[in-house]
């Protein structure tokens, strides 16, 4: 089981998953679960992200360095969830899992390794859950499995 652990951090095409769904000779499961944040919490996490770049640009301005490209599109992208908070956009946090099988280990292995590479070239980044497959198993399986029940009934 693979835990998308980095998502895209510059804009991408809808398709940009594409190597990772559509690797070939890989049998897999995709999983993409939303939750949504509420919004006094969403709240409170960008006043303390706004806080933190505060205090660190005021540090980094006491030693004398600059702030760099990635510390300022970090900033960017808080203060745009801040706009979108306000003007009543709700905040959702992404969980992607793919688990990956295979009919021996050895060949298991190359397929985990062709989803790692995959997902590189999709621009994310990826951990194994060591110990935690049955619970991320359970976590996606179960959500899949409340979707499906909700819109048969």
């Amino acid at each position: 089981m693979l835990w998308i652990s980095e998502w895209p951090r510059s804009l991408v095409y809808p398709d940009f998953l594409h190597p990772v769904l559509l690797a070939s000779g890989v049998r897999r499961t995709f999983s993409m679960l939303f939750t949504p944040v509420r919004a006094d919490v969403a709240a409170r996490d960008i006043r303390k992200k706004k806080t933190e770049h505060i205090s660190d640009a005021a540090q980094r301005a006491r030693i004398g360095q600059m702030e760099d490209a990635a510390q300022s599109a970090e900033n960017t992208d808080v203060l745009q969830q801040e706009t979108d908070l306000t003007t009543g956009h709700g905040i959702l946090r992404a969980v992607g899992l793919v688990s990956v099988s295979a009919p021996t280990p050895d060949e298991l292995e190359r397929a985990v390794a062709s989803i790692e590479q995959a997902a590189i070239q999709a621009s994310c980044e990826t951990r194994r859950l060591w110990g935690q497959q049955a619970q991320a198993f359970a976590a996606a399986a179960l959500r899949c499995a409340e979707r499906s029940s909700a819109v048969d009934a």
